[in-house]
């Protein structure tokens, strides 16, 4: 037979006090796996820590907007933090080994500097983050049920006839 461990152990350990248990304020553990943007080299360490500061923002813009983050909502997140380190990635290569390509070489990674933005400006694009307050305001009035004006006895206001 095999040993097991004592449950009640277990139930020791996990509770707490009311009020002062759980994680802290602002802790994200909940909203995904835990996995940031992807792990990179040492030397590109700044790139990797700019695509999560660029994560938790649209993150927070996204909860703001709707208040969650749905599948849709992180799969456009993801594709535009992809875009956004490819665009990193290259343009570090380009300062980087600039000197040593040749000029062709350097348009290509350009021209991938400016892909990646564009790309990532679609994705942001596809969030629906831009939409106006007078969109809402708009939205609000149409969704609204006018309501007919009755007397105390229930019959219909003079003004409505």
């Amino acid at each position: 037979m095999t040993d097991t461990p004592n449950n009640d152990s277990a139930k020791a350990r996990f509770c707490g006090k009311k009020g002062r248990s759980g994680p802290r304020k602002g802790n994200r553990n909940n909203m995904r796996h835990g996995l940031r943007a992807g792990k990179l080299p040492v030397d590109c360490q700044h790139v990797e820590i700019q695509c999560n500061m660029l994560r938790r923002q649209l993150e927070d813009a996204v909860i703001a907007a709707r208040g969650e983050v749905n599948l849709v909502d992180a799969a456009n997140i993801q594709t535009a933090l992809k875009w956004e380190r490819h665009g990193a990635l290259a343009l570090r290569w380009l300062r980087v080994s600039g000197d040593k390509l040749k000029p062709v070489e350097q348009l290509t990674f350009s021209r991938e500097i400016a892909r990646a933005s564009t790309e990532r400006d679609k994705a942001l694009a596809a969030l629906k983050l831009d939409r106006d307050a007078k969109d809402s305001v708009l939205d609000a009035l149409y969704a609204r049920v006018p309501k007919v004006l009755t007397n105390h006895d229930g019959a219909a206001d003079a003004g409505d006839r």
